[in-house]
């Protein structure tokens, strides 16, 4: 009896190189999952090893060559990719059998890889994708053409690569720090800040001080730089106030986040600092006394208010308010994983010349909750971000992690229960220095 082991990736490669190298008759002993390839143990691939077996006969067929299996990336070619050398991987017999079989269409698509990764790597950046290589007919034509599914193991071994590198640059670069710049780091990685995006800070504001000669900046050096890092984050997206040409605003969130409240704050606030005259509108008619906590408010202001339970009420009501100056709408606050909750709350923003759509969120979510909402709303426009409850946490941190997600610009931020006094414009000076514990 013949005994042979396979080294495959799915069963039918299996079972077609039993049938030519066993024949028909043979039999399947045992099939298990193991790994196979990669480097110093890492990113190896999961394979399956097929033990088949079959009786000595005459008519058993010879044996024919086993094809080459793709190889995994070799730690020889990382280490020339970390050093700038073009890549030049060990001649063994199955890389050569693979250069052999591989299409001049292949090995251009690897090399973009590895130029894709030098780039970066130098550049200490992220990198724009490689462009897809231009390659003549006639050379497709007279190579061996290489599925596309093919090439993908590769590109991803590829990207593991560099993932890995960039993480020992990381870490090189960092025991290289001074105390206090670890320290900044800690205090931005307690606020709430990840990981990623707090290291990117102070290696920036790093970089600007060496730049200024400055290897081993002092602390006072390092924190306005730290400082001017993070005001440059959030500059981008502050657009406080209400400007004279909104009349309308919508306020929708989740429920919960204050945006009753807020409403009152913000109208009290248009009416004693702007002298504008302020009318609300509420269509929360699901939670218990919403409407009359509203009234209550309207009534205190002196400011006229309407209820409406649907599209048709909506335009009804902005007929009976065009008098006002801003117009400030409460919706119900609904659970926004449902998107027949969502698209009700939206069914009643009318788009109005001059109208714009709050986005309520609290400052006690986690960022990843934050973004689900945002990402929730959004696909019926949202305008600005008002951020509540601050004086509900001691960390902030998931403000500047929003910066790297979304483009929607914050507007305010409320720090108690206080009517009007507990609303400001969002100043990035003023998440500074809570941030850093100024």
């Amino acid at each position: 009896m013949r005994v042979k082991k396979y080294l495959v990736e799915t069963m039918p490669e299996a079972m077609s190189q039993i049938r030519q190298e066993l024949g028909k008759d043979a039999v399947i002993v045992s099939t298990k999952e193991v790994k196979s390839g990669g480097i110093l143990g890492m990113f190896a691939k999961k394979m399956i090893e097929v033990t088949a077996a079959v009786d000595d006969s005459p008519a058993k067929q010879a044996p024919q060559p086993r094809p080459a299996a793709r190889p995994a990336v070799p730690a020889a070619m990382a280490r020339n990719a970390y050093a700038g050398k073009p890549p030049n991987p060990p001649k063994s017999p199955a890389v050569t059998q693979r250069h052999e079989l591989a299409s001049p269409a292949a090995d251009q698509l690897d090399e973009a890889l590895f130029k894709d990764l030098l780039q970066e790597l130098r550049g200490g950046g992220e990198a724009k994708p490689a462009e897809p290589t231009q390659i003549a007919p006639a050379t497709i034509t007279n190579s061996v053409k290489a599925p596309v599914t093919q090439q993908e193991p590769w590109r991803d071994e590829i990207r593991e690569v560099k993932e890995m590198v960039k993480s020992m640059l990381r870490k090189s670069e960092h025991e290289n720090w001074t105390a206090y710049a670890k320290q900044l780091e800690t205090r931005l990685l307690e606020q709430g800040i990840t990981s990623e995006l707090s290291y990117s800070i102070i290696d920036r504001a790093m970089s600007s001080c060496r730049t200024e000669g400055s290897a081993e900046p002092a602390p006072t050096l390092l924190h306005s730089r730290v400082e001017s890092v993070l005001e440059e984050k959030l500059a981008r997206q502050c657009k406080p106030g209400l400007s004279r040409s909104t009349n309308v605003v919508y306020f929708v969130g989740a429920t919960g986040v204050g945006k009753t409240t807020t409403i009152a704050k913000l109208a009290a606030d248009q009416m004693f600092h702007h002298q504008r005259k302020v009318g609300f509108i509420t269509s929360d008619t699901y939670r218990i006394a919403a409407v009359e906590q509203l009234r209550t408010y309207a009534s205190i202001l002196n400011a006229p208010i309407e209820v409406v339970t649907s599209p048709n009420d909506l335009q009804r009501a902005l007929e009976s308010l065009q008098d006002c100056d801003l117009i400030l709408m409460d919706t119900a606050g609904r659970n926004y994983r449902n998107d027949m909750h969502v698209n009700e709350i939206n069914s009643m923003l009318k788009p109005v010349e001059g109208s714009e759509t709050f986005l309520v969120l609290s400052l006690t979510s986690k960022t990843e909750d934050m973004m689900a909402i945002i990402n929730r709303f959004a696909k019926h426009t949202i305008d600005r971000i008002i951020f509540t409850k601050a004086d509900e946490t001691d960390t902030c941190g998931s403000i500047v992690n929003l910066t790297d997600k979304t483009d929607i610009p914050f507007s305010y931020v409320t720090c108690g229960q206080n009517v009007p006094d507990d609303i400001k414009p969002f100043e990035p000076k003023e998440i500074i220095r809570l941030l850093l514990g100024d």
